[in-house]
């Protein structure tokens, strides 16, 4: 009886182990398409397209349905980079902003900081001038979700002709105007930037 019960122990276990994985319950695949998909600029033979992800659907398509990143203040912009050179290029020092239509910079948030732009739970208003609040005990933090930090731009090196995709992060409601202004990428071997890049979010469908 004992060896019996001990075979349908491990006849269960095996059969678990052919079922796929799922890190999330509300995960779906997302795929970025191309730089040139999105509203993008090309400089130095390095092609960047950006998407502001600003509604339902959008967030949706990308994080699952229980991710809702909008209700809490905070808009994804998914960004392509396309390498066009015979060079590879150095990511690691690349810098993004939200450039709203009056001028104002918004510099991305990280993933492991989002966490704390809320408390219980709950969206906390943020007065001119204040940073970031400590974060208090909680039971879920709706913004720790994991499937926010594997989505996010994390590249380093990009090699000749390659791409790579993710997404940034801003404490900021999509405008009218928005643009994006993205610095840092280096020539891997020279260590020489390639010139900076700003552009609208929105396509210009009439090109």
């Amino acid at each position: 009886m004992i060896r019996g019960t001990r075979f349908l122990f491990l006849s269960i276990a095996s059969m678990a182990a052919l079922l796929p994985a799922t890190p999330w319950s509300d995960d779906k695949p997302f795929q970025a398409g191309k730089a040139g998909d999105y509203a993008n600029q090309t400089s130095e033979q390095v092609q960047v397209g950006a998407k502001a992800f600003d509604n339902a659907d959008l967030v949706a398509e990308a994080f699952g349905k229980k991710v809702d990143l909008l209700k809490y203040g905070v808009l994804p912009v998914l960004v392509v980079v396309q390498n066009k050179r015979d060079k590879s290029i150095d990511l690691r020092d690349m810098e993004i902003s939200l450039v709203a239509a009056d001028g104002r910079h918004v510099s991305a948030v990280s993933a492991d900081e989002l966490p704390l732009l809320t408390r219980d739970g709950h969206r906390k208003p943020k007065q001119p001038g204040e940073g970031i609040p400590l974060p208090l005990p909680q039971k879920k933090n709706p913004l720790a979700d994991p499937v926010i930090a594997g989505r996010a731009f994390a590249a380093g090196m990009l090699p000749p002709g390659d791409s790579t995709s993710g997404f940034f992060y801003f404490e900021a409601q999509a405008e009218v105007g928005d643009s994006i202004y993205l610095s840092g990428m280096k020539d891997a071997r020279t260590r020489k930037e390639i010139l900076y890049f700003e552009f609208p979010l929105k396509k210009d469908e009439s090109k």
